[in-house]
């Protein structure tokens, strides 16, 4: 199977600075220092192993072939250099810090917390609760619910409309709304309707209605403070 191009090349920095113990060791055995020659081998070794598992890739990989790089480099600064065993450590320390940097992907930085997100609105909630309601209410003993049914969602258009949206109408929408889901449960599980129920009921559409009425009366309202004020500017501005 091909391998990716970004990592077909990864670790090859790794190769160059395993350059310099090829003739080092090449120089060891001909001159016959075996302890030289040892340090360069196991140098050269790890450190080409680490670079196979850099390019095969994988945060376990990633892990072991980090270590490696230490371990070849210490060995080979002990070993091959002569370097003090505390040197040699601090040095092989240093190059597996340097290949964990360069080799190893960081890790992704913790999410930062946002502000939380705002509840939902339990108006827009109540728009797919009124729909199912018109759907199932033909199909209920009592006509009138399906008409009260079709009143909250008259007068839930009208809401949607409005951004600012009047609280004494959402609070009759929502509290009309949960009471009339009760009654059509209980009339589709069998109950018998209550001979005041037809009159609950068209206290809700008449309920609904004048809400609808009372917006839009207040939107006129609106209009007309509107009309007069920009009027008014008009004028002082000398264009009326």
């Amino acid at each position: 199977m091909a391998m990716p191009p970004a990592r077909a090349w990864r670790g090859l920095s790794l190769l160059f600075f395993l350059l310099p113990l090829v003739p080092a060791a090449l120089i060891n055995l001909l001159s016959g220092q075996i302890r030289q020659l040892l340090g360069t081998l196991l140098g050269l070794g790890l450190g080409f192993l680490a670079f196979r598992m850099l390019r095969r890739g994988g945060p376990r990989r990633e892990t072991a072939a980090v270590a490696l790089v230490g371990v070849a480099t210490g060995l080979a600064a002990g070993l091959a250099a002569n370097l003090h065993p505390v040197g040699a450590l601090l040095l092989g320390l240093g190059a597996a810090w340097g290949a964990k940097l360069a080799y190893t992907d960081p890790k992704p930085a913790a999410a930062i917390e946002g502000v939380a997100a705002p509840p939902p609105d339990p108006l827009e909630a109540a728009a797919p609760r009124i729909a199912a309601l018109a759907r199932s209410a033909p199909r209920l003993p009592v006509p009138k619910v399906a008409e009260a049914a079709e009143a909250l969602g008259a007068l839930m258009v009208e809401l949607r409309a409005r951004p600012n949206r009047p609280e004494d109408a959402r609070r009759f929408l929502l509290v009309m709304l949960d009471g009339l889901e009760r009654i059509a449960a209980r009339l589709a599980a069998g109950a018998e309707p209550p001979p005041t129920l037809p009159a609950l009921l068209e206290d809700m559409i008449e309920g609904a209605g004048d809400m609808r009425r009372r917006l839009r009366e207040a939107e006129t309202l609106a209009l007309d403070v509107q009309v007069k004020v920009l009027s008014d500017r008009l004028r002082q501005e000398g264009l009326a």
